[in-house]
C-alpha cells in the first residue's frame, strides 16, 4: 500500500470544503444507486442485485484507504469479486476525477474521531495492532493454536475474545481464554501514526492457574511510503504475585504488491529471571482480491533466554468480516 502519498490528500479532504466539481461527479456517477446523501436508499436500489453501500456511514467510508477506494471506482466491483452492479469508470475518468469523487465520498461521514484506513497496517505476529478492527483470526505458534474474535465498538474502541489450545503429551489441550479491551487514544493522519492502550484479562481456567491482568500500549507509524513500524509494550500482573514482568515487541515491514515482508524483535523481562529475546521474520500476504482475507507465515528464532529454545513456526489466517463475507471478494 502506498500509504503516505494518499494520507496527505485525505487530511486535505477533511479540512477543506469539497469543490463543486467533485460533488457534480458524485451526482453523475454515484447518486443514482447510492443516493444524493450516499446512504444507499436511491429509487433505483430495487433494481439492483445487491443493496448499495451506505457511503455516509463512517465505519464504511473511513475503514479503507483512499487508494483502495480509488481502485474500486476505477476497476468496478467485479475486479474485487464484489457486485457486478458497481461499474468501472476507468475508461471514462481521469486520475484527478477519480481522486476527487473518492474524497467527496469519504467526506460524507461528517464525524471526527474515526482513524482513517491508511493507519490500518497489516497485522504483525507479536505486536498488537493499534487500529480498532473487526477481525476473526486463527493463529499457530509452535504446538499452540489461538482463536481470536475482535469487534470494533464505535469510533475508537475494540473488544476481543480469544481461546487457546495446545496439543502435546500433557493431555490437556484446552489452554485458556482471554478477554481484552483496546482503545485508540490518539491518531494523526498528518503524522501517519496511531496509538492505543488496552487491558487483557485471563481467568484461571484450562492450564491457567491464577488470574492474570496485562495492560499494554500499541503504536503504529508510516514514516515512508509503503514502509511501516508497529510496536507494543506491556506488563503482567498475577493474583498473589503482583507484577511479574514486562514484554515488548517492535517490527518493521514494507509492502511489495500483495506481500508484506516483516521483521519483529520481541521478548520478555520477567521479575527475578533472565530476559528473553526472539527475532520473528515473517511474510504477510493478501489472499482475497478485496484484501479482507489474509495470512502470514514466519518463524520465531530465539536469540536469548534462560534455557535452550528451538525455532518455532508461526502462522495465521485472518478474515476482516467488517469488509465483506468470507466467501465474497475473491
Amino acid at each position: 500500500m502506498i500509504i503516505a502519498a494518499v494520507l496527505v490528500a485525505t487530511v486535505t479532504l477533511v479540512q477543506a470544503p469539497v469543490d463543486s466539481s467533485a460533488a457534480a461527479l458524485y451526482r453523475s456517477w454515484c447518486a443514482q444507486c447510492h443516493g444524493a446523501d450516499g446512504r444507499g436508499e436511491a429509487a433505483r436500489q430495487t433494481h439492483l442485485a445487491v443493496r448499495p453501500a451506505n457511503l455516509a456511514e463512517c465505519k464504511t467510508s473511513t475503514a479503507e484507504t483512499e487508494a483502495g477506494w480509488t481502485d474500486s471506482v476505477r476497476e468496478g466491483g467485479a475486479a474485487f469479486g464484489l457486485s457486478l452492479d458497481m461499474p468501472s469508470f476507468g475508461e471514462a475518468a481521469t486520475p484527478e476525477q477519480l481522486r476527487a469523487v473518492v474524497r467527496y465520498v469519504r467526506s460524507l461521514c461528517g464525524e471526527r474521531g474515526w482513524p482513517p484506513g491508511e493507519l490500518n497496517f497489516p497485522r504483525a505476529f507479536l505486536a498488537e495492532k493499534a487500529y480498532p478492527e473487526n477481525e476473526a483470526v486463527v493463529t499457530a505458534h509452535g504446538g499452540g493454536q489461538g482463536y481470536v474474535y475482535e469487534r470494533r465498538i464505535g469510533r475508537r474502541a475494540q473488544l476481543e475474545a480469544s481461546a487457546r489450545t495446545v496439543f502435546d503429551s500433557a493431555g490437556r489441550p484446552f489452554d485458556g481464554v482471554t478477554g481484552a479491551l483496546k482503545y485508540n487514544v490518539w491518531h494523526s493522519a498528518a503524522r501517519h501514526a496511531i496509538a492505543s492502550v488496552g487491558l487483557e484479562t485471563t481467568p484461571p481456567v484450562g492450564r491457567q492457574d491464577v488470574w492474570t491482568v496485562e495492560p499494554f500500549g500499541a503504536v503504529g507509524a508510516n514514516p515512508l511510503p509503503a514502509l511501516f513500524i508497529q510496536g507494543e509494550l506491556g506488563s503482567s500482573w498475577e493474583d498473589g504475585a503482583g507484577v511479574t514482568g514486562f514484554s515488548y515487541s517492535l517490527g518493521i515491514g514494507r509492502a511489495v504488491g500483495r506481500l508484506v515482508p516483516m521483521l519483529e524483535v520481541g521478548g520478555g523481562v520477567p521479575r527475578g529471571s533472565e530476559s528473553t529475546v526472539s527475532l520473528v521474520p515473517q511474510v504477510w500476504f493478501q489472499l482475497s482480491r478485496l484484501g479482507h482475507v489474509a495470512g502470514s507465515l514466519g518463524v520465531e528464532l530465539p536469540v536469548r533466554g534462560p534455557e535452550p529454545r528451538h525455532p518455532r513456526l508461526t502462522a495465521f489466517v485472518l478474515w476482516d468480516f467488517g469488509d465483506a463475507g468470507l466467501f465474497k471478494g475473491w
